[in-house]
């Protein structure tokens, strides 16, 4: 059983009504521990700010002028637009019927305060991110990403055009498409959050949809072509001078988007790791340091949890004052502030009133982000309606704070609705201010007017000392297509005084697809390292030519960690044979960082054989041992008889009885499919695999050895034939196993595709635990012919229907063969179809019944650990309950009884089928450029290349679907609430 129990999406309107009466004693009348906290008018809330020494802040916009502002761009002549979202948090409101818009603001007096507001484009269905663009904006409005335009020079937008589909959306709001940000490919970038989506080209076909689960969006706004690329936050994206990408989430105010996704897709052999990395440095810096009051709602929420009459975290019973609402990460790339301030990250705190403000250092290939303010924050604010949502860098060269001005900005579904009640969600949605962070010394500079600029003056803004100037110039040089541009490019990319100049013009250049491989050449001996790293990268469009294969072997023995990291990547672009010298030589060199054994492996799809020999002599050095499994573990993957021939005549040559050649003919053989081992000829890979199979079958059968160990050797058991091993596989299934050898027993049968691999795990069906049948049925149902043998016995009768966990009973009919289904439907006739409302009004009653607690742990313990865990027991699978059953006993048994109501994307269950014909269902836990991490059922992870993918689809439902009343009484569901509610 999957108790999904999702934060922000199940509506409180039908959930509030009904709250346990025992519950509803303790807590009593909050209304007086509850009093509202009054805003602050627009042109007072600047006394409410502590600023870091040194600077000042100042109001440029506030409501009437805008509401609810969420994100902002300034267009080429310093207007500002803005998309208001104020139905933000108010899914459940069903009487609020305002929409966001887009509104343009104006300076008309010069005085640095925007006084002229006009509504762009209005009627918009939750505006989250937008982007300027050709005189419009680039909008997102879940599900689309629209393109606005005013041609007619009113100031309204009278084209508005859809321009791809399918972005998903939440409830609340937090989740959706974000920070759209134009990059230094020439092309927008934009963060598709949690909510992802499937997204297509307006009026293309559905088969051209793209999922972008866990990734970004990045498109190009000349052809609309658009692509997924490795990125995952929530709502914040920002890039730094060189376009390295930083994201954050709620909980963590910031991660780097190590690499880039395009680059891990040339070898799919070669398995991702998560592509965003946590920097944050936490150690000595447990507390943010707000200058707010505590509010009232979250004291009696956080006592009344201590107490134990609400579940869910009580953090030690601090309040406030830790990383729970971080959103917005921008890193400042201005002029005005201080110099060292150039490359600090600064993220919103909405849940503390604060921005935090972080310094960045290179730590690898990637960085170490650590508190910058000692014994204070950046920015606080004894406002409780300060909500610093998002940050832009402007053309003044200062920071400008979005601040939402909400007075409840957690989600709804965060409080208990005894608290909710005296709470006010709409309230702030009409209020909504900017401002702007300047230095003490700052003098005001005039709007800019780059609309009026020539060429020539654009292409010498690149080499501006302000962020904006450079990136708005990137992108009207891009607009316009003016090709007098080149020759005032290629002098800029040779004599910028900047490096971040020279980065621009080389930028441009590619754009125009005008880079000549003279010019890469010498950028690759560029002074500045983030110069040459760019310019490696640039080179790929040469990748045959003999000077810029020279110049990366020179590269290769950079000073610069990050420049040798892309030539290890770029050099998977060429099919020099001589490129493996070089991989192996930046192997040995700097293999130790795991970040870099990665690039060498993208790198290595059509030389890894040969990579392996060069390296073999090595093999000393840890870290190229760790890289030798890694590429052979690449050459089983791809399966190409001419490469795992020439690693099998490299091991030949070690010395007989190597420790490395068992290793790495041990990771062959795991990997391969059974028809690929058979038809490995050598001897010494036999000697290896009979001596493997002797040693893995004497130890799962030794009941005096470590389960842990036992378990490794009968999971090695799928190495030999299922004929010589079937016997142990079903002795080591009895229940006199240990569960892990149990388990590991059932992952051995699961390998083999001799249908009496099934007749031995459902012989055993009857003796085994909930627990390790929740394994056996994955195993089961993950083939064809399997699935037939178990509706065998469910029609002979041997096996009941009430022994199958709901969730796979549900996702079984939606088998596509029209006979296998109409079977399923007669063997299942009656599990789980019951109407949901008639399903919850039989179970109401669990809600007046006082539940016992012990007897809920068990019921727990036996339906619910495959899933969720509780008290240190189970597994973390489903949402996370100790921040959500606070809801109470109706919204536990309504999510329980009827989990499909509404689904956030990431809880759908989703079945992937594999080419070699067996198929995996659960929820997708990671998802990289080069392959997938799906977390099962019975809790176990199965990570599935790309290349052994056959296809993936959404079963469209919950990983808890309907039918968990089959399982469990009325008097049983009221013990399990009791339960929920009354442990942490």
């Amino acid at each position: 059983m999957t108790l999904r129990l999702l934060f922000g999406v199940i509506a409180v309107g039908v959930l509030a009504t009904a709250v346990h009466s025992q519950r509803r004693e303790l807590v009593g009348d909050l209304a007086a521990e509850l009093p509202r906290i009054a805003p602050l008018p627009a042109g007072e809330a600047h006394r409410s700010f502590r600023l870091a020494p040194g600077f000042r802040i100042e109001l440029v916009a506030s409501e009437p002028l805008l509401r609810s502002p969420v994100a902002i761009d300034f267009d080429e002549d310093g207007r500002l637009f803005v998309a208001e979202f104020p139905e933000y948090n108010l899914h459940n409101d069903k009487d609020f019927s305002e929409k966001g818009c887009v509104k343009r603001l104006e300076d008309t007096d010069g005085d640095g305060v925007y006084d002229k507001a006009t509504v762009f484009a209005d009627n918009l269905p939750a505006p989250t991110a937008l982007a300027c663009w050709k005189g419009g904006v680039f909008v997102g409005s879940v599900p689309h990403l629209l393109e606005c335009k005013d041609t007619r020079g009113t100031g309204q937008a009278d084209i508005r055009e859809v321009v791809y589909v399918g972005f998903e959306r939440d409830k609340a709001g937090e989740g959706m498409l974000n920070s759209i940000r134009w990059g230094l490919d020439n092309r927008f970038h934009l963060s598709t959050s949690s909510a992802g989506g499937t997204i297509r080209r307006a009026g293309a076909a559905p088969k051209e949809a793209v999922n972008v689960r866990s990734r970004f969006l990045v498109f190009d706004p000349r052809t609309r072509g658009f692509e997924a690329v490795s990125g995952h936050g929530q709502h914040g994206m920002s890039m730094d001078d060189w376009g390295r990408t930083f994201v954050c989430d709620n909980s963590n105010p910031i991660h780097h988007v190590v690499y880039d996704g395009r680059d891990a897709a040339r070898n799919p052999y070669a398995l991702a790791p998560a592509v965003a990395h946590n920097v944050y440095e936490r150690a000595g810096d447990p507390k943010l340091l707000r200058t707010s009051a505590l509010e009232p709602w979250r004291v009696t929420r956080t006592k009344l949890r201590v107490a134990g009459v609400f579940a869910g975290p009580t953090e030690g019973g601090n309040v406030g004052g830790h990383f729970t609402g971080t959103t917005g990460v921008t890193i400042y790339r201005g002029d005005a502030f201080p110099p060292e301030c150039r490359g600090q990250a600064f993220v919103g705190e909405v849940s503390n009133n604060l921005v935090h403000r972080m310094t960045l250092e290179a730590k690898g290939v990637s960085f170490v982000a650590r508190r910058a303010d000692a014994g204070r924050e950046f920015l606080t604010s004894t406002d409780n309606w300060f909500r610093p949502c998002q940050f832009a860098n402007g053309p003044d060269g200062c920071l400008y704070v979005v601040d939402m001005y909400r007075e409840l900005i957690e989600t709804v579904e965060s409080i208990p609705p005894e608290i909710l009640k005296h709470l006010q969600p709409r309230s702030g949605f009409d209020r909504g201010r900017i401002w702007r962070i300047v230095p003490e010394n700052f003098v005001r500079r005039p709007a800019p007017r780059l609309s009026r600029a020539t060429t020539a003056e654009l292409v010498a803004l690149l080499d501006h000392a302000n962020g904006w100037h450079r990136d708005t110039a990137s992108r009207l040089l891009c607009e316009r297509a003016d090709r007098a541009a080149i020759p005032l490019l290629e002098t800029l990319a040779g004599n910028a005084k900047t490096p971040q100049g020279r980065v621009h013009a080389l930028a441009s250049l590619a754009g125009f697809d005008a880079l000549s491989e003279t010019l890469v050449v010498d950028a690759m001996n560029d002074t500045a390292a983030p110069v040459r790293e760019h310019a490696v990268k640039l080179g790929e469009r040469f990748a045959d030519r003999p000077a810029i294969r020279a110049a990366w072997t020179k590269r290769a023995a950079d000073a610069d960690l990050r420049v040798r990291w892309q030539v290890a990547f770029s050099l998977g672009a060429s099919a020099d044979p001589a490129a493996t010298e070089t991989l192996a030589r930046l192997a040995i060199a700097d293999g130790a960082d795991a970040w870099f054994r990665f690039a060498i492996l993208t790198s290595a799809r059509d030389r890894a054989a040969d990579l392996v020999r060069r390296l073999v002599p090595e093999a000393d050095r840890p870290h190229v041992r760790l890289l030798l499994v890694e590429l052979t573990n690449a050459i089983a993957l791809a399966r190409r008889d001419d490469d795992i021939g020439h690693l099998l005549q490299t091991l030949e040559t070690l010395p007989a009885g190597a420790l490395l050649s068992r290793e790495l003919m041990t990771v062959l053989l795991a990997k391969l499919p059974a028809e690929g081992r058979d038809r490995l000829k050598s001897a010494p890979v036999r000697a290896v695999l009979a001596e493997l199979l002797e040693r893995s079958q004497r130890i799962a059968n030794d009941t005096q050895q470590p389960p842990a160990d036992r378990a490794v050797a009968t999971r090695n058991l799928r190495l030999g034939s299922f004929a010589d091993v079937r016997l142990l596989c079903s002795q080591l299934l009895q229940p006199t196993q240990p569960e892990p050898v149990q388990r590991a027993a059932i992952e051995a049968l699961a390998s083999f595709n001799e249908p009496d691999a099934a007749s031995v795990l459902l012989d055993a069906w009857p003796s085994l635990t909930p627990a390790v049948r929740a394994g056996a049925s994955e195993a089961i149902l993950s083939r064809p012919a399997s699935i037939l043998q178990l509706l065998e016995r469910i029609e002979r009768g041997s096996i009941k229907t009430s022994e199958l966990d709901p969730a796979r009973i549900a996702l079984l009919r939606q088998a596509s063969e029209p006979a296998l289904r109409a079977r399923l439907e007669k063997a299942f006739a009656g599990v789980g179809l019951s109407k949901r409302t008639d399903v919850l009004t039989a179970y109401k009653g669990a809600l007046d019944r006082a539940g016992d607690v012990e007897r809920g742990r068990v019921v727990f313990r036996k339906h619910c650990t495959a899933c969720h865990r509780r008290e240190g027991v189970g597994e973390q699978l489903g949402a996370d309950l100790a921040g959500i059953q606070q809801r109470g006993p109706a919204f536990l048994l309504t999510n329980i009884l009827d989990p499909n109501r509404e689904v956030l994307p990431k809880f759908l269950a989703y079945q992937a089928q594999t080419i070699a014909g067996r198929s995996f269902t659960g929820l997708i836990q990671d998802e990289t450029a080069t392959g997938l991490t799906i977390r099962r059922l019975d809790g176990a992870r199965e990570t599935i290349s790309r290349t052994d993918l056959e296809s993936l689809r959404s079963a469209g439902l919950s990983f808890m679907p309907e039918g968990f009343e089959t399982q469990i009484s009325v008097e049983q569901m009221a013990d399990l609430i009791a339960y929920l509610l009354a442990t942490p």
